[in-house]
């Protein structure tokens, strides 16, 4: 039947000669239409080509590999389980180096490169090579200094009258400009993609555990995939508009989603580096959020109108503060849970991501005013800006309740997230719970025997492994009975009421 088809076809074809000539005619029609649409398009075309041509000069690979002993044995960490699938511990899984790739953005002729801290972090200086536009490769690298805190770094290589790349103002750059991606995914050097700015003033991207890390990242939809990090994304004038350094993923590669931080941020703590070798930066030692719906929910609250009902706000926009970390200058300043930041250091506050460029530009050691609206009138408080600390371990917060409830957890408990290095050091490694840091004269707590340093780690019957899950826990036990029973390690059930 089949052949039946195509000789009835071919047969038609034969027969009526002016149909080859007719599709012929199209095809040549359609042909010539693209090549006048290719007159307008060619501007655009040239333009992507000039600004890859103009930034790839001064884009770097970054290769990282640990270093075996002259022993013969590895100094690597063994692979974490996540990254490999066999469920018993293979032992020659630690043999295998640690390694890595990245990019880098060339800052200064001097052979200065910014890239990620999480490109380098872990790795000496000898363990860094950086691999130049043209294929040079430099195994000796010095590292000038690095920033957790927004996840950046600064390398050098010994070399002279390299090409800087330019940075763009992040002020102007909208949702919906085109913007180019450039590094070294999966190793494959001076890779080009393209796409848009699907966002801007993203927060709470990287999963670090860092109690004040800086975001402000754009969104793209740009490809950037691993070996990305650290290179630039650049708009259509050239101009460094963010540094690549996350993408939002399921399968480990791009989809779609993908994350630069801000050139403002990336420009300035470069410059910091290089100038100083570090970066100095205020803080005032709270958590904050926007206005919006979703702290309605944090509040326990159905949404923004009810928010401003309740806190009886004259303003809608702000920083609303969730936590604040003991002696800290927020803590000494009197800012409390529940605050709104409107104001600091003369500088309107309208969001969480303005309260951080604020401060990231405060002069530390100095004396600021920052305004507040607390129970629905303004108040201002004097705050000294103190250098940030590299971590908050053995500070405790306080937090905000829900506003829907009366505040129930006054048991005389003060607890904070088990950090690592505290676990190792009270013994309490590979353990989960919250640490108890402070307990309150005269009350249920110290009744009950709880001591500063005592590991909660179930409520009723239930493990806690965080102070949010914690204090859920009590509120929920609380409500029923107006007792709570919880487990202290080495101590056993005690029960609060």
């Amino acid at each position: 039947m089949f052949y039946l088809f195509v000789v009835v076809t071919l047969l038609y074809f034969f027969n009526n000669p002016l149909t080859f000539a007719n599709q012929n005619n199209e095809v040549d029609k359609l042909r010539q239409e693209l090549l006048e649409l290719e007159k307008i398009t060619q501007p655009l075309i040239q333009t992507f080509r000039k600004v890859s041509q103009l930034v790839s000069p001064s884009v770097v690979s970054l290769s990282t590999e640990k270093k075996r002993d002259p022993g013969g044995t590895s100094e690597t960490e063994p692979i974490p389980p996540s990254q490999h699938f066999p469920s018993k511990r293979d032992p020659h899984m630690e043999d295998i180096p640690k390694k890595g790739l990245g990019s880098g953005i060339i800052v200064e002729e001097h052979g200065y490169i910014l890239t990620n801290n999480h490109v380098i972090d872990g790795f000496s200086e000898d363990e860094i090579t950086v691999i130049t536009y043209n294929g040079e490769q430099y195994k000796s690298v010095k590292i000038i200094g690095i920033d957790p805190n927004t996840d950046l770094a600064v390398i050098k290589i010994e070399a002279e009258g390299c090409l800087p790349v330019k940075f763009g103002n992040s002020e102007d750059v909208q949702v919906g400009d085109w913007v180019i991606a450039i590094g070294s995914p999966f190793g494959y050097h001076q890779t080009v993609s393209m796409g848009i700015i699907s966002a801007k003033g993203r927060t709470h991207v990287i999963p670090f555990v860092l109690p004040f890390i800086y975001e402000d990242f754009f969104q793209t939809d740009a490809a950037i995939n691993p070996g990305n990090s650290g290179g630039p994304l650049v708009n259509l004038r050239g101009e460094i508009i963010g540094v690549n350094t996350a993408i939002a993923t399921r399968s480990g590669g791009f989809q779609g989603v993908g994350f630069a931080i801000s050139a403002s941020i990336a420009k300035e703590t470069a410059e910091n580096i290089i100038t100083t070798g570090t970066v100095v930066r205020g803080y005032l030692g709270v958590g904050t959020h926007d206005i919006n719906d979703d702290l309605a929910g944090v509040l326990g609250l159905k949404n923004k109108k009810e928010i401003i009902h309740r806190l009886q706000l004259p303003i809608e926009k702000g920083a609303f503060v969730l936590e604040v970390w003991s002696d800290t200058p927020a803590s000494k300043a009197g800012i409390l849970p529940g605050d709104i930041i409107s104001e600091l250091d003369g500088k309107k506050i309208e969001n969480t991501t303005d309260l951080q460029h604020a401060i990231r530009h405060a002069k530390v050691n100095k004396a600021i005013i920052v305004k507040i609206i607390r129970d629905g009138a303004e108040n201002a408080l004097e705050v000294v800006v103190e250098p940030q600390p590299e971590d908050l371990a053995g500070k405790s917060y306080t937090a905000i309740q829900k506003l829907d409830e009366p505040t129930k957890f006054s048991l005389g408990l003060v607890v904070n997230e088990l950090l690592p290095e505290i676990a190792k050091s009270l013994g309490f490694e590979g353990e989960k719970g919250v640490l108890v840091v402070d307990v309150e004269s005269d009350s249920p707590a110290e009744h009950a025997g709880i001591k500063p340093g005592d590991l909660i780690t179930k409520v009723g019957t239930r493990e806690v492994d965080s102070v949010i899950e914690f204090m859920a826990l009590m509120d929920e036990f609380l409500d029923k009975t107006g007792a709570v029973s919880i487990f202290v390690k080495n101590k056993g059930f005690v029960t609060l009421k």
